[in-house]
């Protein structure tokens, strides 16, 4: 009787410990298996071709200094500065961290926004405009650099915008003389996206289509310009 007892407390000893090592070797699979999902994220967000550089835009004006003022009574700093979230909102998803220099109605003085890139170390500063002319029969995008090392990437920016939009004028690139080109040490360019001061530009840059257009296209330029 006593020999049967121990025959069968030893078969469940032996059942119980067969149980735990299937247990032991499924969490251990399990384990196995999830770490390639992690680090596969890992390694998919260090190969976002942004990934490390930082991007400082400057939607111009803002606060007191409204900019140019459209026909319909569209505001250049309000239009500008919903380009630059807009092309913030882009840089992000391809791994950029992206510094607004303004991300309100507030004023800033040139010299603030100039020390911002600096501070930031910034791989490239993109000032954001719409201009403005007496007439307005004047339309159209100009892409402005004010060193000559910056030309190239002024070059890049401007063909991006003419791959992505064709209903405007290409005006080219063009030498400026403004401040936060000249006493910038970062990579810097200044974009007028359009003549606010013109009808069909006016309405044309506040489009759904527009920004959609004009940020692909300069994020396509970011994009390009550091890789090279």
């Amino acid at each position: 009787m006593k020999k049967t007892v121990l025959v069968s407390i030893a078969v469940i000893v032996v059942m119980v410990s067969v149980s735990l090592l299937f247990s032991v070797e499924a969490k251990d699979a399990s384990i196995k298996e999830s770490n390639p999902i992690i680090l596969n994220h890992v390694e998919s967000v260090d190969k976002l071709p942004l990934s490390g550089k930082t991007i400082v835009l400057d939607p111009g004006h803002g606060g007191k200094d409204i900019g140019a003022t459209g026909q319909g009574g569209l505001l250049e700093k309000d239009i500008a500065l919903q380009t630059a979230k807009n092309i913030e909102d882009m840089l992000e998803k391809e791994g950029a961290e992206v510094i607004l220099t303004r991300d309100g109605d507030e004023f800033l003085k040139l010299s603030e926004r100039v020390d911002i890139a600096e501070e930031q170390a910034a791989d490239l500063f993109i000032s954001l405009h719409f201009d403005a002319y007496e007439t307005s029969d004047v339309f159209g995008i100009t892409t402005y650099y004010n060193k000559k090392e910056n030309r190239s990437v002024a070059k890049i920016m401007q063909k991006q915008l003419f791959k992505h939009i064709s209903d405007t004028r290409d005006r080219g690139i063009s030498f400026g003389d403004y401040h936060v080109l000249r006493e910038n040490t970062r990579p810097s360019v200044l974009l007028e996206l359009g003549f606010i001061s013109n009808k069909e530009d006016e309405q044309r840059i506040q489009t759904p289509e527009f920004q959609a257009q004009s940020s692909a296209a300069i994020v396509e330029g970011v994009i390009k310009y550091l890789s090279k």
